[in-house]
């Protein structure tokens, strides 16, 4: 049984907590590992310009082409560290970042890390020639639009946690700002309306009815792309979230 790598991409509004799951994941399932698509993005200076703002969100923003390539490359057997060809990732290292390995308590998770043991256990007896295939799960505000099918293209599995506006830009605005590859960025004064929602719409209406990302899911445009959608926009606990990922 090959065990070529999962790509299991995970994506959703901004500050809805893509990155908190996927390491919460990594504790789960053995040999997984996360690839973050922020590392990706071009150079500060090279950044689209929205009027007068510098336009993080949106596909330009994202070098696709080496995202792309690296993802190829993940399906080869090659290792998230080199696909970074070098390139020290933007993200605070888990360890820094506060209440994330509290998130979830700690006996929930081994309760997690024992059914995934058991069900791979009965995999193997009734299937000699099973082999664990390596799971890279990639994170990023971009993965599922048409703008960026490349990438959705290269994705096993996709999955989309929700978030109501006033969720996402209560959250976004609480955030002191983001390391880059240059610096170091902060939102300024009206950046979640004028560039951060807008982006998010126009990138994932197609999955709803009437195009209201706050609304229904449309099952056959989800379905058409394979994209499974988290219910419960965004109210779900953390706990059941993980459970139904």
């Amino acid at each position: 049984m090959s065990s070529k790598p999962i790509l299991l991409g995970i994506s959703g509004p901004s500050s809805c907590g893509k990155t908190t799951l996927a390491r919460l994941l990594t504790r789960i399932f053995p040999h997984s590992s996360i690839l973050h698509a922020d590392d990706f993005y071009f150079p500060d200076s090279q950044i689209p310009m929205r009027g007068d703002l510098q336009d993080w969100d949106c596909a330009e923003a994202i070098d696709v082409k080496r995202l792309v390539a690296a993802l190829k490359r993940l399906k080869t057997g090659e290792s998230v560290e080199a696909v970074h060809d070098g390139v020290a990732s933007t993200e605070i290292p888990e360890e820094e970042v506060k209440g994330v390995k509290t998130a979830i308590d700690e006996k929930a998770i081994e309760r997690l890390q024992n059914d995934v043991a058991d069900w791979e256990k009965n995999l193997k007896s009734e299937r000699k020639d099973w082999a664990r295939s390596p799971l890279v799960i990639i994170d990023g505000f971009l993965l599922f639009g048409d703008s960026v099918r490349e990438i959705r293209d290269e994705l096993d599995i996709k999955i989309l946690l929700r978030s109501t506006y006033e969720d996402s830009k209560q959250r976004r605005e609480a955030r002191s700002g983001y390391n880059t590859h240059e610096g170091y960025w902060e939102d300024p004064p009206g950046y979640f309306d004028q560039i951060v929602w807008p982006n998010y719409v126009k990138n994932h209406e197609f999955l709803f009815q009437g195009s209201d990302v706050q609304g229904p899911v449309n099952e056959a445009a989800s379905e058409s792309v394979g994209i499974e959608v988290v219910p419960g926009m965004g109210q779900k606990t953390l706990w059941e979230t993980l459970k139904y990922v």
